[in-house]
């Protein structure tokens, strides 16, 4: 498949700034648990970045809707494949806005990453009832880091699923906490720089400081 042919089914990837590689976004408005969190204060999705700003523009909002849409076209996996493969080899991030929308979705996720077996995958989520579904079918590839995010900022991320590993938001870096990664990115020009630890299964927690 031609990369033409596959921005057209897929709406194409996104480019974040901060990130070593290229990622996909949907809408935030159409998250499900995000937009039941986003009315909660105190929760991660208070504020939504992704619900603010340019990503408000009528022509943003259309893009990421498009991309929505384009989850329900059979050629979907094939063409993520060929984008990420030309575009994104190494590291990429799965929804930079946006979350999964079903079983079928992760699945599709999944077909995605054993098609790219040297690419390193990274899938924060908060759906946690679509992924107890999917670990129940067996573990992720190993090149599909699933980080389950917590809800509230300052809370510990849920029990550690088999196969999965864990995020949380922070509101203070300089509290002493073990066994955990916190991002060095406001550090460094809000960037990843080298770090990689988002990608890495073996990094059972990432903390992000709350802005």
């Amino acid at each position: 498949m031609k990369i033409k042919e596959a921005k057209e089914i897929t709406g194409g990837l996104s480019s974040p700034s901060k990130m070593p590689g290229k990622a996909y976004n949907l809408s935030a408005f159409k998250c499900q648990t995000g937009s039941i969190l986003s009315k909660q204060q105190g929760s991660v999705c208070s504020g939504c970045y992704a619900r603010k700003g340019r990503y408000g523009f009528p022509m943003v909002q259309k893009a990421l809707n498009r991309r929505m849409d384009s989850l329900a076209n059979p050629q979907w996996v094939d063409a993520m494949v060929t984008l990420i493969n030309k575009q994104s080899p190494e590291h990429f991030r799965w929804h930079d806005s946006g979350d999964i929308q079903s079983l079928a979705h992760l699945k599709q996720i999944e077909a995605v990453a054993l098609a790219t077996p040297n690419t390193m995958h990274w899938l924060p989520t908060k759906e946690y009832g679509y992924l107890t579904q999917y670990l129940r079918l067996g573990k992720p590839p190993k090149n599909l880091t699933i980080r389950v995010s917590s809800p509230f900022v300052d809370q510990y991320p849920p029990l550690l699923r088999p196969g999965t590993v864990n995020s949380m938001v922070i509101s203070d870096t300089s509290i002493p906490m073990k066994n955990v990664h916190h991002c060095p990115a406001p550090t460094q020009g809000n960037k990843c720089g080298e770090c990689r630890a988002c990608w890495d299964p073996s990094v059972e927690v990432v903390t992000y400081h709350k802005h």
